[in-house]
């Protein structure tokens, strides 16, 4: 063996070692959701959930960014009435969901409980709904719980999702 090659080849492995990490520890998302939150093991996938007349689909999916997001359409009659997209952070320690349905204002909630069984987010500046409560009941099935004012009456609409699996 060549001694005077030896601190280069000490060098390449070392500095291949040094890539190695910086691409494994750099493309890490410290604020990844998934992982700090455990939302994705139990929302990921997607859903149907009857509602009214119709159905609600969704999908539950890791953003580019690397936050949960959602995307959901109520189908009545074949038509595709209502779509929102969701996201949920954390920001500044704070759990958020943001939504936003189509031609309508989104809105922001805050989490206000939260465990493996499940969480509420709410807003009380909101009338209709100031409050959204999931709830986790196995792998292939949870509830959404959507609270508010309907004129003046307090009104809960429960919506039963099960996992959608594709044949």
């Amino acid at each position: 063996m060549n001694t005077r090659k030896l601190p280069y080849m000490i060098f390449r492995k070392y500095l291949s070692l040094i890539a190695f990490l910086f691409f494994i520890f750099g493309c890490a998302n410290p604020n990844n959701p998934g992982d700090t939150l455990g939302l994705s093991k139990k929302l990921k996938g997607k859903w149907i959930a009857k509602a009214w007349t119709g159905e609600l689909h969704e999908e539950w999916k890791i953003g580019e960014d690397g936050w949960l997001i959602q995307e959901g359409h109520y189908v009545e009659n074949g038509d595709t009435s209502y779509s929102a997209r969701t996201k949920i952070e954390l920001i500044d320690q704070s759990i958020i969901l943001f939504s936003v349905i189509k031609n309508s204002t989104p809105k922001i909630f805050e989490a206000k409980e939260f465990s493996t069984d499940g969480f509420t987010v709410e807003n009380t500046e909101y009338r209709n709904p100031f409050q959204v409560e999931y709830r986790f009941i196995d792998s292939e099935n949870y509830e959404r719980i959507i609270t508010g004012y309907e004129q003046d009456s307090l009104v809960s609409t429960l919506f039963q999702f099960k996992k959608a699996h594709q044949k």
